[in-house]
């Protein structure tokens, strides 16, 4: 995944890491689940520079949501 050729887009990483981290979305309480839909998220980074480099990732920890570079993938 190192070389730009061999790059995945950011819509296809995300629907790979969501498999590494399984979110919470069945232990949260319906207000979190509030707080998601209303664009409130929890945001945790994930540390996959040497996968990836130069890129940001960020997974919500109450719903299914990624964040890669910005950009929310719902996955």
């Amino acid at each position: 995944m190192k070389d730009a050729e061999h790059a995945l887009p950011d819509s296809e990483l995300a629907i790979r890491i969501t498999k590494l981290w399984p979110h919470r979305e069945h232990e949260a309480s319906g207000v979190l689940g509030l707080l998601c839909r209303a664009g409130l998220h929890r945001w945790r980074r994930l540390d996959l520079a040497t996968l990836v480099p130069d890129k940001e990732i960020l997974h919500c920890f109450w719903c299914s949501k990624v964040k890669v570079d910005g950009v929310v993938y719902h996955t």
